[in-house]
């Protein structure tokens, strides 16, 4: 998001634009006594982490309050928050913010995915260079995201297009994973949208033909 407060804006277009059930965002660098709303949507989310005189990261979820959902409390050290809510079918949301400049490893991440009810659809800036899912170059963390996927039965969406441009030196990458299982992998189309809307990645479109259960479709 490179910040919550300071593109609010464009984030309020993107939600009139596609009429979202629901957004998860990165990087909101929220102080832990500031939060958000938006009008029709309940917001949840875990603070930026405070370094030095600057904040990093910061995650949320902005979910319909027309959607049935409930927070779910989970036990972990990471930049994570999770939703159980009831789409076209009920699947835990999952957004995820993973630092460059922290070390993170594959048990965590075990460790968190074990507490989540599934079906899950996880989104996240996991930092993680990998040409498996579109980026040039390679990182240290491609290994571990590989070999979580692979332990946790878990499908990649990604189509291979990048999900971010780095502001310095105008290079594209992908390090933005959206990630289920594979009972869902079918019901997705994933796409990223063409304008990065005040953030230095690219917002990403999640959508499904499959009408929710919950609701009748429109006449």
């Amino acid at each position: 998001m490179r910040g919550l407060q300071a593109n609010r804006e464009e984030l309020s277009l993107l939600v009139s634009q596609y009429d979202p059930t629901a957004v998860c965002i990165q990087e909101t660098l929220l102080h832990s006594n500031k939060t958000a709303s938006f009008k029709n949507y309940s917001y949840y989310g875990i603070s930026a982490v405070k370094n030095n005189s600057s904040l990093h990261g910061g995650v949320a979820v902005l979910i319909k309050n027309s959607t049935p959902h409930q927070q779910l409390h989970i036990n972990t050290g990471l930049q994570a928050i999770a939703l159980r809510a009831t789409c076209h079918k009920t699947i835990t949301i999952w957004s995820i913010y993973l630092s460059p400049s922290i070390a993170c490893n594959i048990t965590e991440l075990e460790d968190l995915i074990r507490q989540l009810p599934p079906p899950v659809l996880l989104l996240g800036d996991f930092n993680a260079h990998s040409q498996q899912w579109g980026s040039t170059k390679r990182s240290t963390r491609e290994k571990m995201v590989e070999d979580f996927l692979l332990k946790s039965n878990l499908s990649l969406l990604n189509s291979g297009s990048p999900t971010y441009l780095h502001p310095d030196t105008a290079s594209f990458s992908a390090i933005d994973l959206s990630i289920t299982h594979p009972a869902l992998y079918l019901d997705f189309c994933w796409q990223t949208d063409s304008d990065l809307h005040g953030s230095d990645h690219y917002p990403i479109v999640i959508t499904t033909d499959t009408p929710s259960p919950s609701f009748s479709e429109p006449t």
